[in-house]
């Protein structure tokens, strides 16, 4: 298989998995929604994500890093598709949360074995375009995959939505099988993984971050950055009805006109690729998603936050691109999976603590205040981003990493 045909055979995989996340995601709402009749019930599935990446930080790296990434992927995606169907089977709350914890366990492992699959598939000179691409998959995956699940649950009762789930992480894992086994190059690659060695692995990305200071204040943050608009997600509804007095008709149009920021963002993030570095547009691309909330945390009326709105979506897709593009760059592929599995870990730690402490502060004072306080935080996070990116650019011996 050519080398074409293998990204793009890479490419679908991920579009599709990433459109049945979204069905899966809004139908689980939604089942939890109708079994509960609490919306508390739907908040904590919000919280399982960062609480599943926290869990699996502290080892999956270790595990990445030394085995076939390419059978980790088909071995994850059979899991969910378990794991999933399982949950057609099951009432309690309860239950139905740690089965979720446990998707989101696999999912995360997943996302850094694919990364790192796609960084040891990849020359460098071609990383900032595929990622340019992979952008676009992912902002189609965001427009097709609620369309399709409005659809599904027009047809068919909700849990129909969670079958069609399992069939995806089974077409998925099938497809996983066509690409090439990538194998990394260190000499642990043989070894069986124990505790001994998962310590070690906590050394060595602990002198990693000593050595590359920079790199490591970089990568917090871009991720501290785009943690807050995580965090002010989860006051969205709320200042868009009690602030925006929007109905819920005009709250989903906004949603939709965030689709096509995404879209759009994507394509013109394919034609910036050509001219702007990785880190270029990673600190431009993060400046504006912060200005398209601050826009957003001003707004009085629909037209101002639709521009809002659209801004930000518009240009996570470029900050999004020159990060990946930037981190493949900086650290090598035999260590990808510790490094990011535990630099993960930490920022969903800090985007546990920062959702919480937003919901707080928003039943104590007002969503208003919140969001524009937020806002102000990450248009300086992106300010202090750009200025040491540009700072750290005169330097060589960090440009050598």
């Amino acid at each position: 298989m050519n080398k074409r045909k293998v990204r793009a055979l890479y490419l679908g995989v991920v579009g599709l998995a990433n459109i049945g996340g979204w069905i899966y995601l809004l139908a689980l709402n939604l089942i939890i929604l109708d079994k509960t009749g609490s919306v508390l019930a739907v908040t904590g599935l919000y919280i399982i994500k960062p609480f599943a990446s926290m869990l699996i930080g502290p080892w999956a790296g270790s595990m990445i890093d030394r085995v076939s990434t390419k059978h980790l992927m088909i071995f994850l995606d059979i899991i969910r598709a378990i794991l999933v169907g399982s949950l057609l089977f099951v009432d309690s709350l309860w239950v139905i949360y740690l089965l979720v914890l446990f998707i989101q366990m696999a999912g995360a492992i997943f996302e850094t074995s694919s990364f790192t699959y796609m960084t040891l598939l990849l020359p460098e000179e071609d990383r900032n375009k595929f990622n340019a691409v992979l952008t676009f998959v992912h902002s189609g995956a965001f427009v097709t995959g609620p369309f399709l699940a409005g659809i599904l649950f027009m047809l068919a009762p909700l849990e129909f939505s969670l079958v069609i789930n399992v069939l995806i992480f089974i077409c998925c894992g099938i497809w996983t099988i066509f690409l090439p086994n990538i194998l990394n190059t260190i000499p642990e690659v043989k070894k069986h993984l124990h505790v001994k060695e998962v310590r070690e692995d906590w050394y060595a990305v602990w002198n990693f971050s000593k050595k590359y200071l920079s790199f490591f204040f970089i990568y917090m943050t871009f991720q501290g950055t785009m943690l807050v608009t995580a965090a002010l997600d989860s006051t969205e509804v709320a200042f868009a009805k009690e602030v925006l007095l929007l109905t819920d008709a005009a709250y989903g149009s906004l949603v939709s006109i965030a689709g096509l920021g995404f879209l759009l963002g994507a394509i013109c993030t394919n034609l910036l690729v050509r001219f702007l570095s990785a880190k270029a547009m990673m600190g431009v691309g993060t400046f504006f998603v912060a200005s398209g909330y601050f826009i957003y945390s001003l707004s009085t009326s629909y037209f101002a936050a639709s521009i809002g709105f659209f801004a930000l979506s518009f240009s996570l897709s470029i900050a999004n691109t020159g990060f990946m593009t930037y981190i493949q760059s900086r650290i090598h592929s035999n260590m990808m999976g510790r490094i990011t599995s535990l630099y993960e870990m930490i920022s969903s730690f800090v985007q546990i603590v920062a959702v919480l402490l937003f919901g707080l502060v928003a039943s104590w004072v007002s969503v208003k205040v919140v969001v524009l306080g937020g806002s102000i935080l990450m248009l300086l996070g992106s300010c202090y981003l750009i200025l040491i990116t540009w700072r750290i650019s005169k330097t060589r011996g960090f440009e050598a990493l």
